[in-house]
């Protein structure tokens, strides 16, 4: 099977799955805030999804490494706002919580697929 977004686009896993996404593009603030609060979601519920969409733990160890990959792909694509998504990604891993201000950022960025029959 072909790697895949767990989180990003309509092609993810997640939107395969769950019928949810994290819109795609560069990574900046709001997306950030979007994809740390999936995974808060995956943490409390126990599971999350690999590349290739199969169901495995979400452990805290992966918890933290997926929130600190925000900020190295923020670096990588050239992002202006990476200082500020570290900041966030820091104080999610302490507080395991998303700010008021950054639940509503991420609820601007995440898609639900709507299925018509």
């Amino acid at each position: 099977m072909e790697k895949r977004s767990i989180y990003s686009g309509v092609q993810s896993c997640y939107a395969l799955a769950e019928g949810v996404y994290v819109e795609g593009g560069r990574m900046d603030l709001a997306k950030a805030a979007a994809h740390l609060y999936l995974h808060m979601r995956d943490l409390e519920r126990g599971y999350t999804y690999d590349h290739e969409c199969k169901r495995i733990k979400m452990t805290p160890e992966l918890f933290e490494a997926r929130s600190k990959f925000l900020v190295k792909l923020c670096r990588e694509q050239g992002g202006s706002d990476c200082d500020e998504i570290e900041r966030l990604v820091n104080y999610v891993l302490k507080r395991f919580e998303l700010p008021q201000w950054a639940l509503e950022l991420a609820n601007k960025k995440i898609v639900k697929i709507s299925r018509l029959f």
